[in-house]
């Protein structure tokens, strides 16, 4: 299975941190970028075209791992992170802070069951980026919305060390596409 799937299978970007990142990396450097943004500011897409852009200079596609953070939260295990490739994305990575910060209406209180599952999903997570943060020689790209959501998501000593060793692109937002039912 490609590491690209098909919704972002022609995603192209002029952003001029993507090519430094892809050119750092391509180099033979590591190369470590945060891609903040609001919703809709096209991130997911960005970081795809960064990728097909990687797997196109000739990067070996077997030397990227891409994580969705909800799907690392649940099936988190250390070695997943310690023994990651080259070049690892992780996407979505303030989704839940994201989510409850832009609710619309008061959110009802989950099970404690539910609540229980979610902290453990949420520590795997601040695990793995900790994790990640540390490993020498590896590139990655981590798509968050703000600084202050990547606090909360992963903790102020983990989002410190994130801002001192990558570099920042910020998005701007796009309108919402119109839906027509």
């Amino acid at each position: 299975m490609s590491v690209i799937p098909p919704l972002f299978s022609d995603a192209e970007t002029d952003h001029p941190a993507i090519a430094q990142w892809c050119s750092t990396i391509l180099a033979g450097d590591t190369a470590r970028l945060l891609l903040l943004g609001p919703h809709w500011s096209g991130k997911s897409h960005t970081a795809y075209a960064a990728l097909r852009r990687l797997l196109a200079a000739g990067y070996r596609e077997e030397n990227i791992t891409v994580h969705r953070a909800y799907e690392l939260g649940r099936s988190y295990e250390p070695s997943l992170i310690e023994n990651t490739t080259a070049v690892t994305v992780i996407d979505d990575l303030t989704i839940s802070v994201d989510r409850v910060r832009e609710a619309k209406v008061p959110l009802k209180p989950d099970t404690a069951e539910v609540q229980a599952m979610m902290a453990l999903e949420a520590g795997a997570l601040a695990d793995a980026v900790a994790r990640l943060s540390l490993l020498p020689r590896r590139s990655w790209l981590l798509i968050v919305s703000s600084i202050d959501c990547l606090v909360e998501a992963v903790g102020q000593e983990t989002a410190d060390r994130l801002v001192v060793v990558a570099e920042q692109a910020e998005l701007a937002p796009r309108p919402r596409p119109t839906l027509r039912w």
